[in-house]
């Protein structure tokens, strides 16, 4: 007998079971059955067909258990369907793989019963079921190569707002390119209006769960602190207490691809039903930063991240002179070493900007680098990006040039053939405990928070020197654009990171250039790249 023909003849039911369904006639729950009944509004979400979803959440609203569970119900329903799940950090998946998924794989006696056995993997990064499916657990937070090469029919995001979207999330993503199902969730609570979670909830139908008021009938959706009254969530029109399990969805941005919802604390039945949980959110109400309140609580994105670096500080490092495409002899005076970074396009898409840029830096006598030249291609062809990259390569007489190894192996490839490998190399971001290191094969390895770091010290403390402000502009755009955060996990992590829309390439150019005057000037050991 098979396991749903076990749920039907237990729950009494016929016909097709939908996935909310499947979920409370399968899943144990710290030993009771899953139920939706305090958990109104994610019927919608689990039902729904989504082939990209986001979840904007507050802490502690059933987040990673919704993960979970519609992990485990795509699993059991269809055979050999292949799940990958990707969070910032090795302690989260750890985390999840142990408290989440096994636990419910163990205790839901129709799961372990008709979908396991002792001769099938059930480690931390792998999970398989007898049915063919399996699930692949992996963590990248700013390079995605643990997680590449993994075929996959969904790919499951958690806590993705600490994942740096234009470095990881599109690479990772590629690994359903040959799924029938290609089905891509999105789970996060939001940090800054220009994080991943803000810039994945602007492209969807940002849903919202809206309550109407028996007072004066008008409809409420919670953003903001006046939605919080003395016992629950209330009217922000006239003040009357709202009743959360009557609520609905209601699309803010119908029509968007993404299916997007939003799930605030405020919402929890239980929060407005029990006296002792609503104090709680009051206390953190009057305790809680504003900001903290805004994310953790109401899940909301709140303010802006912080750069270490000002227009101000960027626009006094220009000086009188200009650039041009072929050189003025009269720019390598004093020039005594001359290096190139290259940051190679990513392909872009309708929602992002990805632009291949090089920067050419050279040595001065006090030790500051000198732009000699810079350029941002303005569209994406990579075969003609390269010839014009060897150009300028020859034309400044570079004596080293360092690209970007992420999505650049063909194109490096391409330098080499054309300067020799004894200029050319590759750099590759990840996070590793020194900032440059050769991985005894074919790249060097640059910690990608300690490499940005050094360039923003670079330019505040006027360790390098830009052309007129006027040529200087987009790539000081560029660099503007990059913001600092501090991760949730442990005791915080530093990352940079960009609203995905907005570009930084230009910045990219200047800290590979960077690290390839610091291997051209014998700081760090030279290893010709090897094809």
């Amino acid at each position: 007998m098979s396991v749903f023909q076990s749920i039907r003849r237990e729950e009494e039911s016929v016909g097709q079971f939908t996935r909310s369904q499947l979920t409370e006639a399968m899943v144990v729950l710290d030993g009771k059955k899953f139920s939706f009944e305090n958990y109104p509004f994610y019927r919608d979400i689990y039902d729904g067909y989504h082939q990209e979803l986001v979840m904007k959440c507050g802490r502690q609203v059933a987040k990673s258990t919704t993960g979970c569970n519609m992990i485990l119900t795509n699993s059991v329903s269809q055979d050999y369907f292949r799940t990958l799940f990707v969070s910032p950090t090795q302690q989260q998946t750890t985390r999840f793989s142990h408290s989440r998924l096994q636990k419910a794989i163990t205790y839901s006696p129709l799961i372990s019963k008709n979908y396991t056995s002792t001769s099938m993997p059930m480690n931390v990064l792998m999970k398989h079921f007898s049915n063919g499916s399996e699930v692949v657990l992996s963590y990248a937070q700013d390079d995605p190569d643990r997680a590449r090469g993994v075929s996959a029919d969904q790919v499951v995001w958690d806590e993705v707002q600490d994942i740096i979207y234009k470095s990881v999330v599109p690479v990772v993503n590629e690994c359903m390119a040959e799924s029938e199902h290609g089905w891509t969730w999105y789970f996060g609570t939001p940090k800054s209006m220009e994080n991943t979670m803000e810039f994945l909830w602007q492209q969807s139908t940002q849903d919202v769960w809206m309550m109407k008021c028996t007072g004066c009938n008008k409809w409420n959706y919670v953003t903001t602190v006046r939605s919080i009254g003395k016992s629950g969530v209330i009217c922000v029109n006239c003040g009357k207490k709202l009743r959360p399990r009557d609520g609905q969805w209601y699309s803010m941005n119908p029509g968007a691809y993404v299916r997007g919802f939003h799930i605030p604390q405020l919402i929890m039945p239980q929060n407005n039903e029990v006296q002792a949980r609503w104090d709680r959110i009051l206390h953190k109400y009057n305790t809680y930063p504003d900001s903290q309140f805004r994310n953790e609580v109401l899940g909301m994105s709140d303010a802006i991240g912080t750069r270490m670096v000002s227009l101000e500080e960027l626009e006094a490092l220009c000086r009188n002179y200009t650039i041009e495409r072929k050189p003025d002899p009269k720019i390598f005076k004093h020039v005594s070493k001359i290096v190139a970074g290259v940051d190679w396009s990513g392909g872009g898409s309708s929602t992002f900007t990805s632009r291949t840029a090089i920067h050419v830096w050279g040595l001065l006598p006090n030790g500051q680098m000198k732009t000699l030249y810079y350029h941002i291609f303005p569209t994406s062809n990579p075969v003609n990006d390269v010839k014009e990259i060897i150009e300028i390569c020859r034309d400044y007489k570079v004596s080293l040039v360092a690209g970007d190894a992420g999505v650049g192996a063909v194109s490096n490839a391409m330098l080499v053939d054309a300067l020799g490998a004894n200029k050319v190399v590759q750099i590759q971001y990840g996070s590793i405990s020194k900032m440059l290191r050769w991985n005894n094969t074919d790249r060097y390895m640059a910690d990608r928070t300690a490499a940005i770091d050094s360039m923003m010290m670079d330019y505040k403390r006027g360790r390098v020197v830009f052309a007129k402000q006027k040529q200087m502009k987009l790539a000081i755009q560029d660099i503007l654009a990059e913001y600092e955060e501090v991760t949730k996990q442990g005791q915080g992590r530093r990352v940079w990171n960009c609203f995905p829309a907005t570009p930084d390439d230009a910045l990219h150019a200047q800290v590979f250039g960077r690290l390839a005057m610091q291997i051209a000037t014998g700081q760090v050991a030279f290893y010709p790249m090897s094809l």
